[in-house]
């Protein structure tokens, strides 16, 4: 039985909550690879090299945003450093003629954006879930059963085992793995991708 914290532990495991990197950003889009996704995000998939998630800052590593992405179960699958744009800007694009994931947790920024065919579909705060945007808010409910996502208030002593963060930063990595049909794991986050930079071509 899975853990209510593991993805987000699985995470911080490779350094996702430090002074570095304070959170993470993942995107996922079916059915391209990453030079596709690389493009879709405006950028030039020239600038590749391969790597693992340990050696991203090698000396062939250009300054500025950048993304370190490879494919799982037939979804391009990547995380991306710095990159500024909000998900509501780049999935459009990114989702176009296809579907695509967004979760970004940290800098007190924790979403989740879906969009199919160039339409943000749903949007939401992934600890305020109530709280929805898109052309069909609820079109993730199916998929959302039996996952939690609103936070509870840890000072309130009526409730025995209040959900915290990294309760909901897991339950939103399970979400996007039963939209993709893979979970994120140890084995895809130790091999090694494409890291690319995301200046504008």
């Amino acid at each position: 039985m899975s853990h209510p914290t593991d993805l987000y532990d699985l995470m911080v495991s490779c350094g996702f909550d430090s002074e570095e990197y304070s959170g993470f950003h993942l995107v996922w889009a079916e059915g391209m690879g990453a030079n596709e996704l690389c493009l879709r995000l405006g950028a030039d998939p020239s600038s590749a090299f391969r790597c693992t998630i340990e050696n991203l800052a090698r000396p062939e590593a250009e300054p500025g945003p950048g993304m370190w992405a490879g494919t799982a179960n037939g979804w391009a699958q990547a995380l991306l450093f710095d990159f500024l744009i909000s998900p509501l800007t780049f999935l459009p694009e990114v989702s176009r003629g296809t579907r695509a994931l967004s979760i970004k947790c940290g800098h007190d920024n924790y979403r989740v954006d879906w969009a199919i065919d160039g339409v943000l579909v749903t949007c939401f705060a992934i600890h305020w879930p109530d709280e929805r945007g898109g052309a069909d808010p609820n079109a993730l409910d199916p998929l959302m059963e039996g996952l939690t996502f609103q936070l509870d208030d840890p000072d309130d002593p009526g409730i025995e085992d209040p959900v915290y963060i990294e309760v909901s930063v897991t339950s939103a990595l399970r979400l996007a793995s039963r939209i993709t049909g893979r979970e994120i794991d140890a084995k895809w986050l130790s091999a090694v991708h494409s890291n690319y930079s995301l200046k504008s071509s």
